[in-house]
């Protein structure tokens, strides 16, 4: 008995539909591919690349030694980079400010003054003490390389932090016990992101005789090409009794 051989039609229509499935599957397996490239390539450089540079800063005071009323403090200042891109540091200041406690007697010396609570956004209100005078008792700043414009015959060194990276720095200085009840320490970190063009800055005297480094030409609203910075501040204070 003769085996009833396939219409050439049916078996040209069965190859086409199994080309046309295998070529379906082709590039769903090369578009998955592509995407998975594409995210793993978006998530590792794209997306880092696009984000903020992001410094955190802290800083410890500690009583080293005296002499007389003179107090030796080392401070301890430690920058890391908690974000995703290379940060580069523009700028370091660092400002001391002495303060000296006014207390009452004992006793109270007539009744407490009242405090518009209401129409506060801050209170500070000591019973015994009054507000402390302050003096700034010691200004430190470095510009680093991409931000220091003048040459005063020292080297201008680079500091460029990666992410997860973390650099501390050390330093004495000297406050008169006898002068200040406490100090304040304040430093101010100032950065850009590693990969955008460096910003000239310069130090200047703010409002309360603090040193500070800005940007020689602020940016403009409608300036795009201007390259952002960023500041981090961190103050501590240590007692001098």
């Amino acid at each position: 008995m003769k085996q009833q051989s396939e219409p050439e039609s049916s078996r040209r229509w069965r190859f086409g539909a199994e080309a046309a499935n295998n070529i379906v599957q082709t590039v769903a397996i090369v578009a998955a591919g592509a995407w998975a490239v594409y995210t793993f390539i978006y998530q590792a450089k794209i997306a880092p690349s696009q984000e903020p540079p992001s410094l955190s800063v802290t800083s410890t005071l500690a009583e080293v030694g005296h002499k007389g009323d003179q107090v030796a403090i080392r401070s301890t200042v430690t920058r890391t980079n908690v974000g995703h891109t290379g940060v580069r540091l523009l700028a370091l200041t660092y400002n001391l400010i002495g303060s000296k406690v006014a207390f009452a007697d004992k006793i109270w010396p007539g009744p407490e003054p009242e405090l518009e609570l209401s129409r506060s956004n801050r209170i500070t209100s000591a019973r015994y003490y009054s507000a402390p005078e302050q003096e700034v008792i010691l200004r430190h700043g470095i510009l680093f390389k991409g931000a220091a414009q003048l040459d005063d015959g020292q080297a201008v060194g680079e500091s460029v932090l990666f992410p997860g990276e973390s650099i501390s720095r050390d330093m004495i200085f000297y406050a008169d016990r006898e002068k200040f009840d406490f100090v304040h320490f304040q430093v101010q970190l100032t950065y850009a992101k590693e990969s955008d063009p460096p910003v000239p800055l310069s130090f200047r005297l703010g409002e309360q005789q603090q040193l500070e480094a800005v940007p020689v030409t602020p940016c403009r609203p409608a300036d795009d090409e201007c390259t952002p910075v960023v500041t981090t501040d961190f103050a501590t204070d240590l007692s001098l009794w």
